[in-house]
C-alpha cells in the first residue's frame, strides 16, 4: 500500500498538471479570439463596418476599435480580480472563458455596414468591449491558479502555462486566417472571415471542461479559511493604497515589448500588404512563424527565469528587442520575404524572453488577498498602452512620418520598460502560500520582504 505522504504527493502533482493543462487551454481560447480579431481589423473589418470613408480613415477606425479591446482590459482586471480575490480563482476563470466565447462567437454572427447601417459597427463595438473585459480577468486569474498550484522552484514553468497557451491562441488565429485565405478565395470578404470566429464555439468546449478538473488554489482556500470575504478590504482599494508604485512599474516593465508586437503583428502586417507590395497570406504566414518561435521560446523561458531569476530574464529580453529596433525595418523595407521571416523570428525570440517572466513575477509582487487583481491590473494596463500601438503607428504615417517613426515609437517605449525592469525587486524567493496572511502592516523590526520591498 502507497504510503499517505505519497499519495498526497502524487495527487498534488495529478492536480498540478491539470492546472497547467486548464491555464494553458484557457488562456489560448481567450488569446485565439483576441487574436482573430487582430487580424480581422487589418484585413477586413474597415471595408465591412466602417464604410463611406477613405480606406485611410476606415483603418484607423478599424485599429480603434481593436485598441478599444485594450483599454475595457483594465475594466475586466478590476471586476474579475474583485471576485477572483474575495469569491475564489477557478469559479472567475469559468466566467471570463464563458463571455469570452459567447463575444466572440457573435462577431462572426454580425451583419455588415451594407447590410443594417450604423448598427453593425456599435455592435461590433459593444461586442469587443466584452472581449476586452473578459481577456482582462482571464490572464492575472490564470497566472496566479498556476503559480499558487506550484512549488517555490517551478513558478516560472508553471506561470508559462498562460504565456504559452497566449502564443498557442494567437497562432491558432494566424493559421484559421493563412488557412481560410486561400480556401475561400472570392467568398474571403463575405464568409470566410467569419469562421475563425465561429470556430471558438469547439474550443470553448474543451476548455470549459478542463476547468471544472481543476480544484481552487489552495492559497485560495488558506485564505478564505483564515481571512473570511467580509473581513477582506476590497482588492482594488487595498492595492491602490499600499502598492500604486508597485503597479505602474510592473505595468512599465512589459508596455514597452508588448507594442512592439502588436504593431508587428497587426499595423506592419497591413503596411506590407498596402505599401510594401506583400501579399495578405505571405504576411499571415511570417506572422504565423513568429509566433510559432514563441510558443516553443516561452516554456524555455519560463524554465530560465527558475534558473536565474525573473529580473534577469527579463532584462535581458528587453535589451536585446531594443537592439533589435534598429534592425526591423531594414528588414521589412528589403522587399525580399526571406528577411521578412528572419525579423518576425527575431521579434518573437527576444519577446520570448520578455513576456515568460511576467507569470511568476506578478504573482509574486502581491499579497493573497489582492494577488488576482493585482497580476491582472499590471498586465492589463502594460496591454492597454502597448494595444494602442498599431493606431498610433497608423495615425504617423497617415500624417506623413516615415515608419522609422513607428520604430523610433517602439524603441523609447522599450527604454521605458527598461528602466522599470531596473527598478523591480527581486521576489523569486516569496513564499505564495504566507504572503498576505500576516497584517499588512509590519513591526519596525521586521526586515521588508520583497512584496514590502515592491510596495516602496
Amino acid at each position: 500500500m502507497d504510503h499517505p505522504d505519497a499519495q498526497a504527493t502524487e495527487a498534488s502533482s495529478t492536480q498540478a498538471r491539470r492546472v497547467w493543462v486548464s491555464s494553458f487551454l484557457g488562456a489560448t481560447i481567450e488569446f485565439y479570439d483576441f487574436s482573430i480579431y487582430s487580424t480581422a481589423s487589418a484585413l477586413v473589418l474597415a471595408p465591412l463596418f466602417f464604410t463611406g470613408v477613405s480606406s485611410a480613415v476606415g483603418l484607423a477606425i478599424s485599429f480603434a476599435t481593436l485598441a478599444i479591446g485594450y483599454a475595457a482590459r483594465p475594466i475586466g482586471a478590476i471586476l474579475f480580480g474583485h471576485f477572483g480575490d474575495r469569491v475564489g480563482r477557478k469559479s472567475t476563470l469559468i466566467a471570463t472563458i464563458i463571455m469570452m466565447a459567447a463575444a466572440t462567437f457573435l462577431i462572426g454572427c454580425l451583419p455588415t455596414a451594407a447590410q443594417i447601417g450604423h448598427a453593425a459597427p456599435i455592435l461590433l463595438v459593444v461586442l469587443r468591449l466584452l472581449q476586452g473585459v473578459s481577456v482582462g480577468g482571464e490572464w492575472g486569474g490564470s497566472v496566479v491558479m498556476t503559480t499558487e498550484h506550484s512549488t517555490d522552484g517551478r513558478r516560472g514553468l508553471m506561470g508559462s502555462a498562460t504565456l504559452t497557451g497566449a502564443s498557442a491562441g494567437v497562432l491558432l488565429g494566424f493559421v484559421a486566417y493563412a488557412i481560410m485565405v486561400p480556401v475561400s478565395g472570392d467568398g474571403f470578404m463575405s464568409w470566410g472571415w467569419r469562421v475563425p470566429f465561429w470556430i471558438t464555439a469547439l474550443l470553448f468546449v474543451l476548455a470549459l471542461y478542463m476547468r471544472f478538473k481543476v480544484t481552487e488554489s489552495p492559497v485560495m482556500v488558506k485564505l478564505q479559511e483564515e481571512q473570511p470575504a467580509r473581513k477582506q478590504e476590497l482588492p482594488i482599494k487595498a492595492l491602490f493604497t499600499r502598492y500604486p508604485g508597485t503597479v505602474l512599474k510592473a505595468a512599465g516593465v512589459f508596455a514597452g515589448a508588448f507594442m512592439l508586437q502588436q504593431v508587428v503583428i497587426s499595423f506592419f502586417v497591413s503596411y506590407a500588404v498596402s505599401d510594401l507590395g506583400q501579399t495578405k497570406s505571405a504576411m499571415v504566414n511570417a506572422s504565423m512563424i513568429g509566433v510559432a518561435v514563441s510558443f516553443v521560446g516561452i516554456p524555455l523561458a519560463g524554465l530560465l527565469t527558475d534558473r536565474f531569476g525573473r529580473r534577469r530574464i527579463l532584462l535581458t529580453g528587453l535589451t536585446l528587442q531594443a537592439l533589435n529596433c534598429l534592425l526591423i525595418w531594414p528588414l521589412l523595407s528589403s522587399g525580399n520575404y526571406g528577411l521578412i521571416l528572419v525579423s518576425f523570428c527575431l521579434v518573437f525570440v527576444f519577446h520570448s524572453l520578455c513576456y515568460a517572466p511576467l507569470g511568476a513575477l506578478f504573482s509574486e509582487l502581491f499579497p493573497s488577498a489582492m494577488r488576482y487583481t493585482g497580476a491582472s491590473l499590471c498586465y492589463q494596463v502594460a496591454s492597454l498602452i502597448g494595444g494602442f500601438g498599431p493606431l498610433f503607428a497608423t495615425l504617423l504615417i497617415g500624417g506623413g512620418f516615415s515608419p522609422v517613426w513607428v520604430i523610433g515609437m517602439l524603441m523609447l517605449g522599450l527604454l521605458v520598460s527598461i528602466g522599470c525592469a531596473l527598478m523591480m525587486p527581486r521576489t523569486d524567493d516569496v513564499d505564495l502560500a504566507e504572503v498576505g496572511v500576516e497584517p499588512a502592516a509590519a513591526t519596525a523590526t521586521s526586515s521588508p520582504t520583497p512584496v514590502e520591498e515592491a510596495a516602496h
